[in-house]
């Protein structure tokens, strides 16, 4: 009897998720390892060894796998990945432990291989790539991430065992709100009534989606942390129930599926864990495409854009915003989705004028009288796209304009959209810096931080990390030492 694979943890290093990543193709193209490593002439062994994470890929292999394998060069682009972070130890982030109410544990904290590991102890700026960063958010591999502030004043952000983190911290509000396994909770789950659900007067993909509505509602309030993993366990939900359907039924409980892929995808990007978030990504891409769900897919292409755009990769920001356009209804509001996130993309790249057409191309589309009103995206709307224009703004360094704009996008705001609302603080924090002088700049940073201490959203975290390494300089000023106390306060400390 064939022995049962054994299960891969993506997120516990780079290789372990290119391995994974190798697998999860093979497998789709059912593939044996001896067949797929005869296909590229090596052993299947060798390919064993790369989908555990034991051995690395070299280029030219990874090119031949992405050919044999159909994968449109994931391979190949996640080995840069790999090649950059696979072998880096860490070393005196051993060195961070836990400072609560004026005390200093001895808990180490550990570099996080998972969300990609260049340098995490260089001085957090404009020229960081926010890939590095993260929050105190549980990651895929059941690790919790966190903000560390070293002794020369620099923040770094570590990764911790989870239950060490819970043990230790007491006094670190971003950790403390870290439900422990098996607490009570208000986030919806599917596993007392989930083997009813077939028999239920109502149909389990209705059921789904409203248990989905249900989490999108806790994560605008709450973040990511609170319901990534009910938004799994759905998922689990899903797939078993797809074994015992057919026809019409499994096909609509696929695209569930894939909805809940793209959900998981976007509660991993917000906490930081973006190859968690790309993961998800691309099963929600698969999954819709075999569901038929035309809709999703292009849905799904635009927000990998908007993805590419946090990880600061302008090249693939504009190529995944086009690429949703080209397949996107003509003036269709998932066409005006892949115009601001390739408005951003061009940002990124220093075009002004180009970034400056796209944002036009989607105001225009929405201000049509006949934008489609798909249930995709409906969030999109003139405040939203306006608080994506200032960002843009202020990374072309026109920072007076995109104050402006970010205080008209946070006025449209629903309350619900409390998370948002920290976004859109911290970012402007950081234009206000610069247009307007520290004190301001530290009002609405410490704003910022109050949600972000309650959501655990790396997204805000991220910006104020930037907001904190340009306000040294500032640290008398009353209003920024208050804020860069608040800050520490929910922090790991250097020891």
């Amino acid at each position: 009897m064939p022995q049962r694979p054994k299960a891969l943890e993506p997120s516990r290093s780079a290789r372990a998720w290119f391995g994974a990543e190798l697998r999860h193709w093979r497998e789709t193209r059912r593939l044996s390892q001896d067949a797929l490593g005869a296909l590229v002439h090596v052993s299947g062994d060798l390919i064993s060894k790369i989908e555990k994470g034991h051995r690395p890929c070299k280029p030219d292999l990874a090119a031949a796998l992405d050919a044999v394998l159909g994968t449109g060069g994931v391979l190949s682009r996640g080995l840069e990945h790999v090649d950059r972070d696979a072998d880096k130890k860490p070393s005196d982030a051993d060195k961070l432990a836990v400072s609560t109410s004026g005390s200093r544990a001895t808990k180490p904290a550990t570099l996080s291989p998972p969300v990609a590991a260049a340098d995490e102890r260089r001085p957090i700026g404009p020229e960081v790539d926010a890939a590095t960063l993260g929050s105190a958010m549980t990651l895929m591999s059941g690790e919790v991430r966190v903000a560390c502030r070293t002794t020369d004043g620099r923040i770094a952000f570590v990764t911790m065992p989870r239950r060490k983190l819970l043990r230790s911290v007491t006094a670190v509000a971003g950790a403390t709100l870290l439900p422990a396994p098996g607490a009570p909770s208000n986030v919806p789950s599917t596993k007392p009534w989930s083997a009813g659900l077939l028999a239920s007067d109502v149909h389990p993909v209705e059921n789904f989606r409203a248990l989905r509505r249900s989490l999108v509602e806790c994560d605008n309030f709450l973040g990511p942390r609170n319901v990534v993993a009910v938004g799994q366990d759905h998922i689990c939900q899903i797939q078993k129930l797809r074994q015992e359907t057919s026809g019409r039924d499994r096909q609509d409980l696929m695209q569930v599926q894939a909805e809940y892929a793209e959900f998981c995808s976007w509660l991993y990007q917000d906490s930081g864990d973006f190859r968690a978030a790309q993961y998800w990504a691309d099963r929600a891409i698969e999954w819709s495409i075999v569901a038929g769900a035309h809709d999703l897919t292009i849905y799904t292409m635009a927000r990998k854009a908007q993805l590419a755009g946090d990880m600061r990769d302008p090249l693939d920001t504009v190529d995944l915003a086009e690429a949703a356009q080209r397949i996107a209804p003509p003036r269709s509001r998932l066409s005006a989705m892949g115009a601001v996130y390739g408005a951003h993309g061009h940002a990124l790249r220093g075009d002004e004028r180009a970034s400056r057409n796209a944002f036009d191309q989607a105001f225009e589309v929405l201000a049509g009288p006949d934008v489609d009103e798909t249930f995709r995206g409906r969030w999109l709307d003139a405040s939203y796209v306006e608080a994506q224009r200032a960002r843009s703004l202020s990374a072309l360094g026109n920072h007076r304009d995109a104050v402006s704009g970010f205080e008209s996008a946070i006025r449209a705001l629903p309350a619900s959209y409390r998370r948002d609302r920290g976004v859109y603080l911290a970012r402007a924090a950081v234009a206000q810096l610069h247009a307007n002088g520290p004190e301001p700049a530290a009002v609405s940073g410490s704003a910022a931080l109050a949600i972000a201490a309650a959501t655990g959203s790396a997204r805000i975290f991220t910006e104020l990390a930037v907001l904190d390494a340009k306000m040294q300089r500032w640290a008398s000023v009353t209003e920024v030492a208050e804020f860069r106390e608040a800050l520490d306060n929910v922090m790991l400390h250097e020891v």
